[in-house]
């Protein structure tokens, strides 16, 4: 009950929050629809990172209780996993099945549907995100998890935009914008928190480095006073080896790959040539 209601009330909020970004947004006025939406899903992606990660990190670095921290983030993981599905999947067929006015001879009409809006399904994926990246230590699994809750949503967006909602219109774009950036933001952050998971809040130090700890009569797990130091130091070095991996693999992989370059660069070379075909 508590995790239902902690699920609960975090879609109540994230209602709220949706209208205090939307009027805030608004005011700033900004000088192009670019500037507009990244502002805006900066907004909503705070307002709702907050409702839905300060308990966990309340538990995490303060309360520093490993064991609450991954039955609280399991539940409300797989709470939220499974809301998704029934929001996602098994709603919108029981409402194709039941609504009939927006079929003619089993094919939808466009104009009675709904119109698609991807930024929840985007803000959805990238909260679940977070709890992957930023709590992987508390809870391995989660990756495997959202794994099969995106596989499933896959095929139900694909059912929605078929069935349920207006097909959307194609835009050319470089890139997924500012989605991008927070992505790129939390897997960085990531190195920090688990990192600090590794070392203050679970014993998954102490099984590499006992001499760094010790534990009272309670069975609580503390630092030895005089190495508290170096336990701070190797935590931090750990941080700083997996940020400079984590450059190295940034800079190792190419944006556009090799094969896809080659025909890039072959096919500006062919219209050069039909270009200068047409000079002559």
């Amino acid at each position: 009950i508590p995790v239902i209601m902690h699920a609960v009330s975090i879609n109540i909020l994230n209602a709220i929050y949706r209208k205090i970004a939307t009027k805030l947004t608004e005011w700033e006025n900004h000088a192009s629809q670019t500037d507009h939406e990244n502002s805006y899903m900066l907004k909503r992606f705070l307002f709702e990172a907050f409702d839905c990660y300060i308990a966990l990190f309340y538990l995490a670095f303060y309360a520093c209780d490993i064991e609450r921290l991954r039955s609280e983030l399991i539940a409300v993981f797989n709470v939220d996993s499974f809301r998704r599905i029934i929001m996602e999947v098994v709603i919108p067929m029981i409402v194709h099945k039941v609504n009939k006015k927006a079929q003619v001879a089993g094919h939808p009409q466009d104009l009675d549907l709904d119109k698609y809006e991807p930024f929840d399904d985007w803000l959805e994926i990238l909260i679940q995100f977070g709890y992957v990246t930023l709590f992987a230590s508390a809870y391995p699994m989660a990756s495997l998890v959202m794994s099969v809750a995106l596989a499933i949503e896959l095929r139900s967006d694909c059912f929605k935009l078929t069935y349920l909602c207006q097909k959307p219109k194609g835009e050319q774009v470089s890139g997924i914008g500012m989605w991008k950036r927070l992505l790129q933001c939390m897997v960085w952050f990531s190195c920090l928190t688990n990192c600090l998971l590794f070392g203050f809040t679970s014993d998954q130090m102490l099984h590499y480095m006992p001499d760094f700890y010790m534990r009272d009569e309670e069975g609580n797990t503390h630092i030895v006073q005089d190495k508290g130091w170096m336990a701070i130091l190797i935590i931090f070095a750990l941080e700083r080896v997996l940020i400079y991996i984590g450059l190295a693999l940034t800079g190792l992989i190419p944006t556009i790959p090799e094969h896809l370059l080659i025909k890039l660069k072959r096919r500006k070379y062919l219209l050069h040539m039909n270009q200068k075909k047409k000079e002559e």
